[in-house]
């Protein structure tokens, strides 16, 4: 019988009542504590359906920040070209805004590329703020986000980058997708899952392979783009028709699909891998085969879950020289519940091939190491602030936020036990049904596995619901009515007019993580192993129409395995 999860780890209590963060327990380099540890109980992503409710949060916000004696921090950062400008009085919120992002002048030193010099988002998050309830606010219209009482940097890190998604799909035909990539001798690897699924796993776990390299935890942006004659890649960002019509961001795509070989005359503004701005002549660009799909990272420092160390011990040394948020201490019993994998972590902590990490974690007691790895697993909501370069090297790992990778293998991670289908090749009109339906192992429904979307979620579920009634009513594909359909909610088009581009530019697959109910398989680590062997294989030949299950699988698994490459 499990035991609740109240009587498994706890969190210090507040100084106060009132107190949006606290200091926790010690571990790392700060434990903070955030009396919100999720999504805020009030959540309107609507605000530009009523009139001056914008300004109205945003002049209370400002109020508070003039009145209050409490300390106020701002500070702008470059999230993908797109400049971005925080206020709060939460000291915790800065630190991690600060650690997350690159500063425009990072920017500029990393990449040689100048910042915008304005703002395009702005945030204001504020605690205290007695006249307010506990909420988030987004408005598309002014391209504002207003947090007030909550000091988790988890809602709004992702509420920032929805907003980013939304400047960036629109202007620029540039694709935020909440996943993570690796790069494997050249090729990009692109996992979008939703929680609980092995995203991290899969992505951490291809890192033990020769010809890896460390891109994204958890979000990416993707360009997509065609040759010119010039011998440069161009995604294009506005297209304008002989007869005058300019065809902006995500629109472009189809539009070139269907008119660009009829349309010589039509010219264009795009920008380069390396962000330069190219005019050209539709003529000019070789529109013979789909677009290629190149990834960019989003953050410089990754905020990510503590309990990555179940599937990834080692990354316990850098997780424990880092930045934490919401860490708990530990009860006797989750010991009792969790004592062989605290002891499996601890194992080959104690065993590592690095000598500075066996030595760093061999000087310990035991009981001192099993607590370390019991509070980073305890809670699934714990997070880190890590520096990838310090896991893998800084020859392992992407750093500057402008070069791409060419993805080459899509995955969409599942973990469905009542299923026996383990790899499945997908065509555009399965990938963007799975997509669109969005069905996580809890059976929630999250459009693109992305709960973060900076989208209306109850129009854009409406629509979906109809979408799915329908077509068992008439008998037929989802897809098949989806292009017909007149009530799409503008977000839900462009997000999957993306989505569709993405599935030509590359070979796309459902990973269905669930190896662990085979009977030969007797512990995670193996099913890990063989999972990996079944991603790393696939990547290499990327075979079109592959269809694996629980009974065929077990082969093709090892001969992608770490031994098969070395051989």
């Amino acid at each position: 019988m499990a035991v609740p999860e109240e009587l498994l780890f706890l969190f210090p209590s507040p100084p106060s009542p009132e107190a949006p963060e606290w200091d926790g327990s010690p571990i790392g380099v700060r434990n903070v504590i955030t009396r919100t540890k999720g999504r805020t109980a009030v959540q309107d992503k609507r605000v530009d359906r009523q009139p001056g409710l914008r300004d109205r949060l945003v002049r209370r916000a400002l109020q508070h920040r003039q009145q209050s004696p409490i300390p106020h921090f701002e500070h702008d950062v470059v999230i993908h070209g797109i400049r971005v400008r925080a206020a709060t009085n939460s000291p915790h919120l800065y630190d991690f805004w600060v650690d997350n992002w690159y500063s425009p002048e990072e920017w500029t030193n990393i990449t040689g590329l100048p910042a915008p010099a304005d703002p395009h988002i702005h945030v204001y998050a504020y605690g205290g703020v007695t006249q307010e309830q506990e909420a988030a606010y987004y408005s598309r219209a002014t391209n504002s986000i207003v947090f007030f009482n909550t000091s988790y940097y988890g809602q709004l890190k992702s509420w920032v980058l929805g907003a980013v998604g939304r400047v960036l799909a629109e202007e620029y035909g540039v694709h935020s997708v909440h996943g993570a990539c690796v790069e494997k001798d050249g090729k990009g690897v692109l996992y979008i899952a939703p929680t609980g699924t092995g995203k991290s796993t899969s992505s951490y776990g291809l890192m033990d392979f020769p010809g890896s390299r460390f891109h994204s935890d958890d979000w990416v942006y993707i360009r997509y783009a065609f040759p010119h004659r010039s011998g440069e890649w161009v995604a294009p960002v506005t297209i304008t028709t002989p007869q005058g019509e300019a065809i902006h961001g995500y629109r472009v795509f189809r539009w070139l699909k269907e008119n660009g070989n009829r349309q010589g005359e039509a010219r264009g503004v795009g920008l380069t891998l390396g962000n330069q701005r190219i005019e050209f002549a539709v003529k000019e660009l070789d529109l013979s085969n789909p677009p290629q799909a190149y990834a960019y990272i989003s953050e410089k420092v990754f905020y990510l879950r503590s309990n990555i160390v179940e599937n990834y011990p080692l990354a316990v040394y850098e997780l424990i020289h880092s930045k934490f948020e919401n860490a708990p201490d530990v009860t006797p019993h989750f010991y009792q519940e969790k004592g062989p994998l605290i002891d499996e972590i601890c194992s080959e902590l104690i065993g590592a091939r690095d000598p500075q990490v066996r030595a760093y974690f061999g000087a310990r007691s035991r009981e001192s190491l099993r607590e370390i790895a019991a509070r980073l697993i305890a809670f699934d909501n714990a997070r880190a602030m890590l520096n990838i370069t310090n896991v893998f090297g800084k020859a392992k790992a992407f750093t500057n936020p402008m070069e791409p990778v060419r993805l080459a293998s899509v995955f969409l991670l599942k973990r469905n036990g009542d299923e026996n289908a383990v790899l499945e090749w997908l065509g555009e009109a399965e990938f963007i049904t799975r997509l669109m339906i969005g069905e996580t192992p809890a059976k929630n429904m999250e459009t693109a596995y992305n709960a973060y979307r900076a989208v209306d979620d109850e129009e854009e579920r409406g629509f979906i619901d109809r979408l799915l009634k329908e077509s068992q009513f008439l008998g037929v594909h989802p897809y098949d009515l989806y292009p017909q359909r007149a009530d799409t909610p503008a977000t839900h088009y462009e997000e999957f007019e993306l989505f569709r581009t993405l599935q030509h530019a590359a070979d796309c697959y459902h990973m269905n993580t669930i190896l662990r109910k085979d009977p030969r398989v007797r512990e995670t680590r193996e099913a890990v192993r063989l999972t990996m062997g079944i991603i790393a294989r696939t990547v290499a030949e990327q075979p079109e129409g592959v269809y694996l299950t629980l009974d065929n699988y077990h082969e093709y698994a090892k001969a992608g395995t770490m031994e098969a490459v070395k051989r």
